[in-house]
């Protein structure tokens, strides 16, 4: 129990406070969540050893039933955190690459106005007029108009052009997108960390059991699928007809419940016969 209470509690307190919609949320709890599992994993396979050395005695068997199946919950979540994570990252990059390219175009187009009033200025009073009425962001922010040099208009645009250049420049490179360094980098902890998941839902799985099953849950997962469906299906009538109105509806209905309900570990199961 102390490192099941381990495990939640590390990953509560990397996790909170819950932003189930950002990005950013999802990837550390994926990080954190993937690599502290070898620590339930670890009490759940001495629990499975407790109880195979004392067969006799039905506490640690109740507890051994009652984890293993929501080991199946634990399962089925590694098995998840693989897509997830792969969306997350994916989905991270595009969102990275469209501000980066707003932000981008944003400080050309400021910049082609400044520029552009630079270049039409007949006058250094005229000049300081056209920049002082532009809005001041950005890249405007490097030129300072209330102290101009005193040379000639011409040598005076070339400066402020090239001032303009260089701003320009320095805050495209602040906001560029994603390094191909970064990216491959990023990339190939995402892919680590989804073996990782699918690792650790393939352990779980091994040391799962549904209820009233003989066999661990990964024996039984690849016909899972195929059990829901058919639990989902009408049931024929001798007559070779499928039965109608509120009795199949509940039928149905039960034995999807029925289903559901073999995941969850019980209230209180009686211990096995031997």
């Amino acid at each position: 129990m102390a490192l099941f209470a381990v495990y939640l509690v590390s990953v509560l307190t990397a996790t909170l406070p819950f932003r189930l919609l950002d990005l950013l949320w999802q990837m550390k709890t994926i990080k954190v969540a993937t690599e502290a599992a070898s620590i339930p994993l670890l009490g759940l396979a001495l629990l499975h050893l407790t109880a195979y050395l004392c067969p006799d005695n039905i506490p640690i068997l109740k507890r051994r039933n009652a984890f293993a199946r929501l080991a199946i919950l634990a399962s089925l979540g590694f098995l998840l955190f693989v897509p997830l994570q792969g969306y997350s990252v994916v989905k991270s990059y595009r969102i990275a690459n469209e501000v980066s390219n707003l932000q981008q175009g944003s400080a050309t187009q400021q910049a082609d106005t400044v520029r552009k009033a630079i270049e039409q200025a007949s006058s250094t009073e005229d000049l300081k007029q056209r920049l002082l009425d532009l809005k001041r962001r950005n890249v405007l922010r490097t030129l300072d108009i209330e102290r101009f040099p005193a040379i000639p208009l011409p040598a005076l645009k070339q400066q402020l052009l090239a001032q303009l250049n260089q701003a320009e420049g320095q805050f495209k490179a602040t906001v560029a997108s994603i390094d191909p360094a970064t990216t491959d980098r990023v990339t190939r902890e995402s892919l680590s960390l989804m073996l990782s998941s699918l690792a650790f839902a393939i352990a779980f799985a091994s040391l799962a059991q549904r209820r009233n099953s003989s066999v661990p849950f990964l024996v039984e997962l690849p016909s899972l699928p195929g059990r829901l469906i058919d639990s989902l299906r009408p049931r024929r009538s001798r007559t070779g007809q499928a039965s109608t109105g509120l009795g199949f509806l509940k039928s149905a209905s039960k034995r999807e419940e029925e289903f559901f309900e073999s995941l969850a570990p019980p209230e209180d199961e009686p211990p096995p016969s031997r």
